[in-house]
Parts: C-alpha cells; structure tokens; sequence
C-alpha cells in the first residue's frame, strides 16, 4: 500500500528558489516588487505523499452512493451543492490496487517478441482540460448544477499538484520528460487570471489564485482556496492546443464580445444572455465553505485580470508565456493571422513530428469539434512533408474525431480519412469529453492509428497520463500509455478537491450520468496500455540511423518501480 503520509507545507525557502520568485511573480502575476515580497513570504507548498506511485500501483475509485443516499439525491433533499454533506453520506473516492497495461495487437497482429536493443523515442506527459477557474467571477454559470464543480475552486492547486506529481516523477527519471502537451481548455471562464494561474503552474513560481479582494476565509497561510502557494514547475518544453473552454463562455454559452468582457471585470452578476439569466452564480470567496452566490444583487469585488481573451490576445499571451520552448509552438506571424494550429519537432534533432490543431468554432459557438478548408490544406501539407523525411506523425486536438459538429466544414470522416492515410500517423491525443478513452481509427480493416482520449484534471480522477514511444528494433513500435493521478497528502487542498470531485460524479454531470459503477468499468478499460504498432519500413529505416536514443525503457525500469 502506498503511504500518504504528509509532507508538511514549507515556507517558500528564498535561497533554492530566489530565481523563481524574482523572475516569475512578478512575470506570471503581475505583482509589484512590494507584492512579490509579501506574497512569498505567505505562500506555502503542498505536499505529495511520501512514495510516488502511478495508476500502475494504487488508483483512486469512485465511491458509489447507497441506496438510501441515492433516494435523498433523486428527491432532491440532498443537493450538489451541500458538499460538506459529502462525506457523511458516503461520497467520495478509495484507494485500491493498481491498473496493469492492457496490451493490443490490433495494428501489430503478428507482433514479435521484442528486439535485443529498444529505443526510448520520447517520454511524454499529457494533460488535458485543466479549466482553471476564478470562482470569484461575476460570470460563472455555478447556478447549473450540470456545470457547477463543489472543488472548482480549488482547480489551481489540483492542476499544480498533477504537475508536481509529473515532475516528481520526471526528476526520478534517468531523463526528465522530453515534453508535456496540454490538450485544451486552458481555462473554464478564458479569462486572462485564470490562463496566468496555469502559465505559472507549468513554467514555476507563485500563485494567488485570489480575484478581487485579498480574501483569506480561513486565517493563516496555504489552508484554504485563496491563499497564495508555490508551483514547481514541470521543466521540460510544454505545447498546447485550444479548446472550447478557451474561446467561448464557459465552453459555449455565448461569445466572448465586449459585453461579457465588461461584464467580467465589474461587480455585478452577468446576465447578459438567457443562460445566464437562468443559472448565474459564483463562489463567494470570504466563505471558508464556498457558498455559491446566485443573488443577482449581491456583489462580488471587480478585478480588470478577469477579462476574457480575445483569440489574439490569447495567442499573444501564450507566445509570451516564458519558459521552454520559446512562444511555445506560435510565432508573431501565426498570432498576427490569427492561427491557432502549428506543428513541431518536440524532441530536438529527431524524425518526431507533433501536428496540433484547433479543432474549436468560436464564430459559431460550438463546443463541438470543428474544421475550416484552410487548416485541412495545411494539415495535409504536413502530412504530405512528414512522409517525404519518414517522420512519425503524432496529431493532437481538443476534440476528438466523434466529437466534430455534423455542420463542420471539413467533416471528422474527412479528417479520419486523410490521417489514416498516412502510415506514419500513430497517434490522435485528444480532451474535452473529461473521461479516459482510446478509439481504433482504420479504413476498410486496413491501416490506422490510436485515439487516445484523456481525462480532465478538473473532474475525477484528475489524472494525467505518461506516454513512452519504444522503437523495438524489429519493425514494431510499442507505446506505453500510464495514467497518474496526482499525488497529494491527505490534507492537502488538492486531495480535499478529488474527493468532492468524486462526491459531483455521483450526481451527474454534462459529461456523466451518474452511474460511478458504469463510470468506472469503461474508465478502467483506457486507462493504461500497452498499444503495438507496425512501422513503415522506411519509418523503422529512418530511426535506425539515428544512433543516441536512449535505451532506458522508463516505463519498465521507473514507473512499474514505484
């Protein structure tokens, strides 16, 4: 079993981390040097357990209601929104014994035994739908119970410690990650402070993921939902692809006009459409039990960081993010023409290229997939020069393939077409639908790649996932797919968040009914994998003449370790 024992919350140590505080609070967070000060001598750290562990070793579970609970839930006398009543009636999650990698030969049916020398092409960590909320903002929609999350406010500290969890195990690593990649929705209301909060979560640094006011609803320092803490940072080069939550309001209840922008940095509850008319509401951020305020004449402190994004000053904002690698996969070209999609080498002089796509229609307030004729023209292009140097292709978008809209201009079957018809295409990493999935997309039986889905951080399991490419020297790839939930001490915030995230699964949400049984069983089937793969025998060729891949297999010798 693994021991959660707690590491205790540290003032921030200013000799170790003078660099980080000096160059990114004032950078990430927009603190005047007096700020800075008093904001690091307050923010604390917190913990991860004693041991790292992976799905592969202990996995948390979604408790399931019992009956008499499930009555108190469907007569409505118990709500989503009394969640200190959670674990007094049985809601939340357990620790139980890991996953093992399910391994499939679909695309590699007379797979053979491994070659005498393997090759790590690259060590990945995936992220998906981190939403960070600013739960203090006048225009949340907390008032539908589909959307509203019991531990939204508390998504900064969840997303910081999926990434201290991967960092952890990146630094127990014989090699730190090559890359991580985030695939969509940024944010949850795409506003300006809440993008902040996850730049300085990846790049390091501190955050105060307060709005308005300076609310501390519990005294003393790093034990409640707005007091400032310390983000690690991942330290490798990350990517990001867009998502709907990161170009329309609240993933699609309306654009992201001057009204709503107005609206967000004012006082007063939005209810400048019919959505939020019906289910505006916000967290009252001097509650130390987050009360939910749908009062429309109840005021929440204004605060300019809210503003929502425009698509250019979105992209602008990741260009300028800092850390590895510079502008993170955008140019000034791209932002000037407004171009959200970009491809990259991530793995420095290797045959690996990564194509990320917007699959978002902000015009359209869609939050389905979706694809104009001129990012299909330049997707094949790369497709077409990615085959020309025999280069593994991965594709990275929010949505998957089945979650395109029918009213899409360039049609998911085109798209499934065009990728399954270049052999080098293996990989399809996707978000939005916040539950673990993998799909087999081929043609006719004939060829193909993998569709990997992952789940959020925000709702449960709040897991990343670790991906690991072995070339087997023997014409077959093997990918290695490890799911990791983060790593929190038990009286962590970040812990206190997955165990309301789990009580809200019980309830039914936009993307769960309810049944954490059924949940669970799908889950636990596209969890960890273990995917074979036939490599083109110019691809296998072409990774042959490289001669420094490392010969580490981490997910053999690290992660099946812990």
């Amino acid at each position: 079993m693994i021991d959660d024992g707690i590491v205790s919350c540290k003032a921030i140590n200013m000799g170790r981390l003078f660099y980080i505080v000096l160059a990114s609070v004032s950078l990430q967070i927009g603190c005047s040097s007096s700020d800075s000060d008093s904001l690091s001598s307050s923010a604390s750290e917190y913990g991860l357990t004693e041991k790292p562990y992976t799905s592969l070793q202990q996995v948390w579970v979604p408790k399931e209601p019992s009956p008499e609970v499930r009555a108190m839930m469907d007569d409505g006398t118990f709500t989503v929104y009394q969640h200190p009543q959670y674990a007094g009636n049985g809601l939340g999650a357990r620790l139980e014994s890991g996953l093992p990698w399910i391994e499939h030969l679909e695309l590699a049916p007379n797979f053979a035994a491994q070659g005498a020398q393997r090759s790590s092409l690259a060590y990945i960590l995936v992220i998906a739908d981190p939403q960070i909320i600013d739960e203090e903002s006048p225009i949340r929609m907390d008032g539908y119970a589909n959307v509203y999350r019991p531990g939204g406010q508390l998504t900064p500290q969840v997303f910081e410690a999926n990434i201290r969890t991967a960092r952890r195990i990146s630094d127990r690593s014989s090699r730190p990650f090559d890359f991580a990649i985030i695939a969509g929705d940024l944010t949850d209301t795409s506003q300006k402070n809440e993008l902040d909060w996850m730049i300085t979560a990846l790049n390091g640094g501190v955050i105060d993921p307060d709005s308005g006011v300076d609310d501390d609803p519990i005294p003393g320092p790093g034990n409640d939902y707005n007091d400032p803490f310390l983000a690690i940072g991942i330290e490798s080069p990350w990517y990001v692809a867009l998502g709907n939550h990161d170009v329309l309001h609240v993933g699609g209840f309306g654009l992201i006009d001057n009204t709503l922008r107005d609206a967000a940095q004012g006082d007063h509850l939005f209810t400048g459409s019919n959505f939020s008319k019906i289910w505006g509401g916000y967290v009252a951020g001097d509650t130390a039990d987050h009360q939910v305020v749908l009062d429309a004449s109840v005021t929440t402190p204004p605060d300019p960081a809210r503003i929502p994004l425009n698509e250019t000053e979105l992209l602008q904002t990741l260009y300028e993010a800092g850390g590895a690698p510079a502008g993170h996969g955008y140019s000034p070209e791209d932002i000037a023409a407004q171009k959200s999609y970009y491809s990259v080498y991530p793995v420095a002089d290797k045959p690996i290229r990564m194509v990320v796509l917007d699959s978002t229609d902000a015009a359209k307030n869609t939050p389905l997939g979706s694809m104009d004729e001129h990012q299909f023209t330049w997707l094949h292009e790369e497709l077409v020069s990615a085959a020309d140097q025999h280069e593994l292709v991965i594709v990275v978008s929010h949505h998957r393939l089945q979650d395109f809209d029918d009213k899409s201009k360039v049609s998911a079957e085109m798209v499934k077409d065009l990728l399954v018809s270049s052999d080098n295409v293996i990989l399809h990493l996707t978000g939005h639908g916040h539950r673990d999935r993998k799909s087999l997309q081929t043609a006719n039986g004939e060829g193909g790649f993998w569709e990997l889905m992952t789940t959020s951080t925000i709702d449960f399991p709040m897991q990343s996932r670790v991906l690991e490419l072995v070339d087997e020297n023997n014409g077959y790839l093997s990918i290695y797919v490890t799911n990791v939930g983060h790593n929190s001490a038990a009286t962590t915030l970040a812990s206190k968040a997955r165990q309301l995230a789990a009580g809200k699964l019980a309830f039914g949400t936009t993307f769960f009914d309810g049944d954490t049984v059924a949940f669970w069983e799908d889950e636990v089937q596209a969890q960890n994998l273990l995917l074979r793969v036939a490599l083109p025998d110019d691809i296998s060729s072409n990774l042959a003449t490289i001669s420094d891949w490392p010969d580490t297999i981490e997910s053999i010798h690290t992660l099946s370790h812990f």
